[in-house]
Order: structure tokens, then sequence, then C-alpha cells
């Protein structure tokens, strides 16, 4: 009896020791990254799920990185009606020159991915995943406050004139004064203008590259990844809440809207940093 129980006993032993040499990463492992790409900077964790699939979560951040410009009103000066008659007529300079705005990223999401390594012995993978986060990914505004309420007193004055005198012989109906957009008018509100793009919430991800997310034989390694982020169709959206995009932008200065609302899908290139905790 002590002969068949010693036996058994090597024999488990003997098996959990071959268990203990084969590798299966069956999440037995933890690893933390740092990221930089075209998504922003960031961090994230990674396990492994078998030695073919390894899946990584955190998060992307986009610097607050800035352009300043300048925008154009459409026009320098307004005509002003007496209350009483439309045949009184006083020219108003708006005295207005070129208004400096910036454009400032706003990207944030958080981001899941599994990496598929197709060779064992290779690092090589293929990635699927989401990024998901705040829709908005570039607010572009006047950087002076206040700075356009002149035009808003002269579109008051307008809007005034035109319910007064639209109908009455030798009155011209006029138009409101702001920012020409292609054939789109900005209008500002409290002396203000912004718009800001945004896309889909959630984003989904295909790629590929070479690299581990969790290291295996060393405790640190490099990853790197290319792909692309389909976030949808991009929209503009003004500070009244309305949609730009729904406008034609074939006129003058509308070609960067344009542009954008063609762009579908986002170029990524990640490189990652990792570290294995155990």
């Amino acid at each position: 009896m002590k002969k068949t129980l010693i036996c058994l006993a090597v024999a488990f032993m003997a098996m959990t020791s071959a268990t203990a040499q084969v590798d299966t990463r069956l999440f037995n492992h933890l690893a933390v990254g740092l990221d930089v790409g075209t998504t922003g900077i960031g961090a994230d964790v990674a396990v492994p799920c078998t030695k073919f699939v390894d899946i990584q979560a955190g998060f992307m951040i986009m610097p607050r990185i800035s352009y300043s410009t300048e925008i154009h009103p459409n026009v320098s000066n307004f005509i002003k009606y007496d209350n009483n008659a439309a045949t009184q007529q006083i020219t108003e300079n708006l005295n207005l020159d070129e208004i400096p705005i910036q454009g400032k990223l706003k990207m944030v999401n958080g981001k899941i991915m599994i990496n598929a390594y197709p060779f064992p012995k290779s690092s090589f993978h293929i990635t699927v995943g989401a990024y998901f986060g705040k829709s908005d990914i570039i607010e572009v505004r006047n950087t002076i406050g206040g700075q356009l309420d002149v035009i808003d007193r002269a579109n008051a004055s307008i809007e005034e004139a035109n319910s007064k005198f639209d109908g009455v012989e030798g009155y011209k109906h006029q138009d409101p004064i702001g920012v020409k957009i292609g054939d789109y008018l900005l209008e500002p509100k409290d002396g203000n203008v912004s718009a800001t793009l945004k896309t889909n919430g959630f984003k989904p991800y295909v790629g590929l590259g070479v690299g581990r997310a969790v290291p295996g034989r060393t405790r640190l390694n490099f990853k790197f990844d290319i792909g692309a982020m389909f976030w949808g169709t991009p929209d503009v959206v003004d500070h009244n809440g309305e949609s730009l995009m729904k406008h034609d932008f074939d006129g003058k200065d509308g070609g960067a809207f344009r542009i954008i609302s063609k762009v579908k899908v986002y170029p990524v290139l990640n490189f990652r940093l990792s570290g294995r905790i155990f």
C-alpha cells in the first residue's frame, strides 16, 4: 500500500511539474503600458487569455494642442434706419478688423483591445477593439470674450428694421451679419462664435502590429501598432446647437468643412512601452 501511495505521489508531482513548465498564459500575468501615438498619450493594463490572445484596457488623452488664426465678418457696415421712416438711412461702421480665433483638440477616449497572435513564436498580431468617450474632437472659438457684441447689436437693429419696414416702398431688406463659412452664415451669440467638431462616441478599431501586450521572457518590451479608428461621419455644431454639415460649403472658405465631412476613418499609429508586473 505504501509503495502504491508513493508511486501515486511521485506521479502527481511529475504531472504538476510538467504543467508548471508549460506557460498556458491564461490570466497568469499582468502588464502595464505607456502609450503615445496619433490618439494621444495614455496608459493601459494587459492580461493574456491564451498563448494566442491577450486583452488591453486603458485610456488615451490628446494633448491640448491649439491653433490660432483669424476670421473676417462678411460686412464692415450696415444701414440703420430711423424708427419712423424707411427712407431715412444712416450708415453705421462696425469697426471690425480681423478677429482672432483659436482651435483646440479635445479628444479623450477609453479603449479596449483584443490582440490575436496567429503564430505563437512571433509577436506579430492582429487587433480588434474600440475607443469610446466624448464625441467632441476639436473646438474653435474667438479668443476674446464678447468681442463680437457689436455684431449682436447690429443684427438686433437689422431685425428691428426688417420687421417694421419689409414691404414698405423704398426699403431694402437687410441680411444679418456674421462670419461666412462657405454659404453658411455663423451669427455670434452673446458676442462670441464657436464651433465643435463631433464624431461618434463609440469608435471601432482594427489594426495590426508587432510586439506583445504582455511581455513573455523579459520584463520590458516595445509594441508598435498601425490601424484605423472608424468614428463615423463627422459633424460640426455651432454655439446654437445647429449642425453646420447640412449646409452647402461649396463657397469661399468652405474647403475645410468639405474635407472634414468626408473623413470617416482616423489613422492610428501607436507606440507602447510595457512592463510585466508578474
